[in-house]
């Protein structure tokens, strides 16, 4: 009988810890934080909704060292604390000479925001999310959820092609 009762106790105490684990990793999986250079922490804002990547599978490939450049350069220098109205984009486009990459934040959906440190990881989902073959030859796409649309997109000459 002690054999079954211990059992029983085991079941109930692994079950749960299980459901404890897993419902922390659920409440975790909400918030995003950012660990940055000078060892400070923040934390981003809540995101809401499923985050869905379109690729665009055609048009000028680039290599990923000048994209996450683009991307750090944008975010880190030039959006975050940009406040982002219902339809308005913020972008910009970088000449590398023989290619450009554009990249942008959109607000959609009756939606209005500040941009936060969630930029360089929306903007980064298309890049690593797409042409994922290899780390280079990256063609670009966007990303969006219920309030916005952020898009990186090499292209040539100017162009976003």
């Amino acid at each position: 009988m002690k054999n079954f009762t211990l059992a029983v106790l085991l079941s109930i105490a692994t079950s749960s810890f299980a459901g404890t684990i897993s419902a922390a990793r659920e409440e975790s999986a909400k918030w995003i934080s950012v660990e940055t250079a000078d060892n400070t922490t923040h934390i981003l804002e809540k995101r809401v909704g499923a985050e869905v990547v379109t690729c665009y599978n055609t048009g000028t490939r680039v290599d990923r060292a000048p994209s996450t450049s683009v991307i750090d350069d944008f975010c880190n220098n030039r959006a975050i604390g940009q406040f982002v109205a219902n339809g308005h984009t913020l972008y910009s486009r970088y000449d590398y000479g023989s290619f450009t990459i554009f990249v942008s934040g959109s607000a959609i959906n009756g939606c209005s925001f500040t941009i936060d440190g969630n930029c360089n990881r929306l903007l980064r989902l298309p890049l690593d999310g797409c042409n994922t073959s290899g780390e280079n030859g990256k063609q670009g796409g966007y990303e969006t959820d219920l309030c916005g649309q952020w898009r990186f997109d090499p292209g040539s000459n100017g162009s976003d092609f």
